[in-house]
């Protein structure tokens, strides 16, 4: 997989990935379905599917990666191409690794291997973290006006 480099002048991680094993992808899901938290069963029904399918969707959906900064395991990335969108369905880091710049090499990492394929990274946000819409805010992400399940945004930065 492709690693995003630090220039000389930034202190910011080097971040890479790796294929995750069974019991690692068990883990994204289990920290996705945590995340929701008491949204969840407003967004299975939103998209009109049980927990057990929505399980089967992770399975067969897209690409699970292992985030990796300076050779530490720090995070999960669960990505899929849709069209000429490259949708984020999760980024999560683990919370000692927050606040270190790896979210935004992760984001520049993507930006950088798949803008010669899509026209854009989106990905959905639940309207009650401020903190990860700031983020993405300060990444350059815009809201959308889609409709969605209710409690979240969906954010899209043009490449």
């Amino acid at each position: 997989m492709k690693t995003a480099q630090a220039s000389p002048k930034e202190e910011a991680p080097i971040v890479d990935y790796r294929v995750p094993t069974e019991s690692e992808r068990d883990v994204l899901f289990r920290m996705i379905l945590d995340q929701l938290g008491g949204q969840s069963e407003g967004a299975m029904a939103f998209l009109g599917m049980t927990a057990e399918q929505f399980a089967q969707v992770y399975r067969a959906t897209g690409e699970v990666r292992v985030i990796r900064a300076d050779g530490d395991e720090v995070g999960y990335l669960w990505i899929e191409e849709r069209d000429r969108a490259l949708h984020v369905h999760a980024i999560i880091l683990c919370s000692g690794a927050r606040g270190q710049g790896i979210g935004t090499r992760v984001l520049q990492a993507l930006q950088h291997e798949f803008s010669s394929r899509v026209d854009a990274i989106e990905l959905g946000v639940q309207d009650e973290n401020t903190a990860a819409i700031r983020f993405y805010e300060r990444a350059g992400f815009q809201r959308v006006p889609v409709e969605t399940a209710p409690g979240f945004s969906i954010m899209r930065l043009p490449l």
